[in-house]
């Protein structure tokens, strides 16, 4: 069961990827319009899909993940400190205070994050799997006991 639930996410994950390359190496060469729109229609997205995350984990019938959901509030709560110890002023702004260079090194720490979230997601994974296979090993085991 855990196979399937994890490889449709890993294609998601494999999509979302690729549309980022994509998106990336296409905005290098567009011109400055097409970059803003494309900037504003990412943050609109990205509103939209944390808004999408908090209400799935609040609701998900695992209790790990409305703990999951108090993490990704603080971790929200975390970054606009962040952002108003740096005196930059709040609300998606802050970024545009910033040096291109600066915005690189967000960019490429962006990117170690996602990677560092992507390993820990195969650990949290591959537990599954092995957990998954103990409880059928035992399952085995108990079946095996009750036919001798």
């Amino acid at each position: 069961m855990s196979h399937e639930i994890l490889s449709v996410k890993l294609y998601e994950l494999d999509k979302k990827i690729g549309q980022l390359h994509s998106r990336i190496a296409y905005h290098e060469t567009a011109d400055y319009a097409e970059v803003k729109s494309e900037v504003d229609a990412l943050r609109r997205e990205c509103r939209e899909n944390a808004m999408t995350l908090r209400h799935q984990l609040k609701f998900s019938r695992a209790p790990s993940a409305s703990r999951l959901a108090e993490a990704f509030d603080e971790v929200e709560q975390i970054i606009t400190k962040v952002k108003k110890e740096t005196g930059k002023s709040v609300g998606g702004k802050w970024r545009n205070e910033l040096s291109a260079e600066e915005k690189i090194l967000l960019a490429e720490y962006a990117l170690d994050f996602a990677l560092q979230a992507a390993n820990h997601a195969l650990l949290i994974s591959m537990e599954a799997i092995k957990a998954q296979m103990a409880e059928q090993e035992q399952e085995d085991s108990e079946e095996k006991e009750a036919t001798e």
